[in-house]
């Protein structure tokens, strides 16, 4: 939140308040950049981002972070008032935005094949977040209640539809059904279900304990 202010307060001097430019150049584009920084700096690389989906959970994270800052900012600027209109549009709006853009860096991180591809996710992700902020953020200086719902709405249908896109992309939820795989560039890698030879649990991993009743699975 820190960086965006400063960076937004600098730019607003040199142009009109409202102005699409203003917009969609030190708005739009400054926050989500810094949403995206965030979690590029912070969870990119961890063992803990290791799906698709993950790139929403921390992009969601990140966007909410911003927003419960800006909210305190627009409090104690115009009253709580304002936090019980934000609460229903502007906050969530951060969210789904940024999990708009997650999804497509957890794309950048286990389906692509190439540097160059990867970078083209990133910023197809970046890039439709910006638009849609940036389009709400005109909806809200032209006074338009139904555009800024509609905007509204075309997010949350978007960020819906890509977290079950997400979901079906998921490892993890093969482990349902016994099935083991990981990530190979753009495919998957399949592997036969193990059982407990004590008690025929399946096994989903590298136990070397049966979880069921404790038996030391043989390798």
């Amino acid at each position: 939140m820190v960086p965006a202010a400063v960076i937004e307060l600098v730019l607003g001097s040199f142009f009109s308040s409202g102005s699409i430019v203003e917009v969609f150049l030190y708005v739009a584009l400054v926050e989500e950049l810094i949403k995206f920084i965030a979690v590029r700096m912070k969870a990119y690389s961890s063992p803990h981002f290791s799906e698709v989906m993950d790139g929403i959970v921390y992009t969601v994270a990140a966007g909410l972070g911003f927003a419960t800052a800006e909210n305190i900012i627009y409090v104690l600027q115009n009253g709580l008032s304002v936090a019980i209109v934000r609460a229903f549009l502007s906050v969530p709006g951060h969210a789904v935005w940024a999990g708009i853009m997650g999804f497509y860096i957890g794309l950048a991180k286990f389906r692509s094949v190439s540097k160059s591809q990867q970078n083209r996710r990133i910023i197809e992700g970046v890039g439709i977040a910006v638009v849609l902020h940036g389009v709400y953020d005109i909806m809200v200086f032209s006074s338009s209640l139904l555009g800024v719902i509609g905007v509204s709405l075309f997010g949350w249908v978007l960020f819906l539809l890509l977290i079950r896109q997400a979901l079906s992309l998921s490892p993890f939820r093969w482990r349902e059904t016994g099935i083991i795989h990981t990530y190979d560039s753009s495919q998957f890698i399949l592997s036969s279900p193990r059982f407990c030879t004590q008690c025929g649990s399946r096994l989903f991993g590298n136990e070397k304990f049966c979880m069921n009743c404790g038996f030391l699975v043989p390798r």
